[in-house]
């Protein structure tokens, strides 16, 4: 039996890293252009389903790395609601992230900024002669990183190393060395190994996903995989929040995953292992010893996609639904007038 598309754009993913990296060094010094005559006094990061996830990703590593205040904000928000976000006064830098480059509300979003001379736009995607790309001061693209899944895997990494480095080069005003082409291919295929013991939906229901500071948009985005790809009762919080009511869902038919972060790893675990006192079945993955999956390297979030696109992918399988056609979803967002 031919493996679905979503499995080889799992497997495939290393390349499209590489790509990623490549796109940002070879804009290095467009992207120092750009920051340095800006002057910007906000940054916004937007985005539709999945990227809307990844701008939050990426909102907190450009104002950790930046110092800069930086936010993200669905693209029909900033249609419809501009005065809740852009500040009165400065100038802002909107970071608009799409797949396509073809998402209704991002290209409008994108466009509505640059008439109303907010100030410039970046764009991160996996092509770069698209209609978002046309209002972008800057355009990163990664190529490798198209796909024919409906389910975002494969895009989603290219666009978060993108991402992750931008931050980084504004920053720090260079880019940081990487290991990502070293263990990056013997990580993701364990990671389909890794994931598919807590797919069996004869065992399991419902599914959450912990993470705290940029983990939290991951956790979202394992959350939307899971419930596009398989059809199951998925949902994302902070770490800690999760303790204050939601744990009331949790028994033994439920699997918990614990992003560990960097600041605050023991008591991430104390509420993972909380849980599992509780009945749930749970699992851990960061940088540290002690994580159930430890990372092979600390300077990318990326490491942990595999995993959780894994499992999702395997879920649906088990389940007989075609991980590559979500039902009720396409692939394009068509443009269209939303006023």
């Amino acid at each position: 039996m031919q493996a679905s598309a979503t499995y080889q754009e799992i497997l495939t993913q290393v390349a499209a890293w590489q790509d990623a990296l490549h796109a940002v060094s070879a804009k290095q010094a467009d992207v120092q252009r750009l920051w340095q005559a800006g002057a910007y006094d906000s940054i916004v990061v937007t985005g539709c389903g999945s990227t809307h996830y990844l701008s939050m990703i990426a909102a907190n590593l450009l104002q950790t790395h930046t110092g800069v205040a930086a936010r993200a904000v669905p693209a029909a928000e900033l249609l419809f609601n501009p005065e809740s976000i852009y500040l009165r006064r400065g100038r802002t830098l909107l970071v608009a992230i799409s797949r396509s480059a073809l998402t209704s509300e991002t290209i409008q979003a994108a466009q509505q900024f640059v008439d109303q001379q907010r100030g410039e736009v970046v764009v991160i995607s996996c092509y770069g002669d698209r209609p978002l790309n046309q209002p972008a001061a800057l355009n990163l693209f990664a190529e490798q990183g198209q796909e024919e899944s409906v389910a975002q895997t494969r895009s989603f990494s290219a666009m978060l190393v993108m991402a992750e480095q931008l931050a980084v080069l504004l920053g720090e005003g260079a880019l940081r060395a990487s290991l990502l082409t070293g263990a990056g291919q013997a990580w993701v295929e364990n990671a389909l190994l890794i994931a598919h013991p807590f797919a069996d939906p004869k065992r399991f229901q419902r599914y959450f996903y912990l993470g705290s500071g940029a983990r939290y948009g991951l956790a979202c985005e394992a959350m939307l995989k899971m419930k596009e790809m398989s059809l199951t009762h998925a949902e994302a919080f902070h770490t800690l929040e999760f303790r204050h009511g939601p744990k009331s869902m949790v028994d033994a038919e439920t699997v918990v995953v614990g992003l560990l972060s960097e600041n605050a790893a023991s008591a991430e675990r104390a509420v993972l292992d909380e849980m599992k006192a509780l009945g749930a079945t749970t699992f851990t993955i960061g940088t540290q010893a002690e994580s159930d999956y430890r990372l092979p390297e600390a300077s990318s979030l990326v490491f942990a996609l595999p995993i959780l696109q894994s499992l999702a992918y395997h879920r649906a399988t088990l389940k007989g639904l075609d991980p590559d056609r979500p039902r009720n979803l396409d692939q394009v967002v068509q443009l269209s007038a939303l006023g």
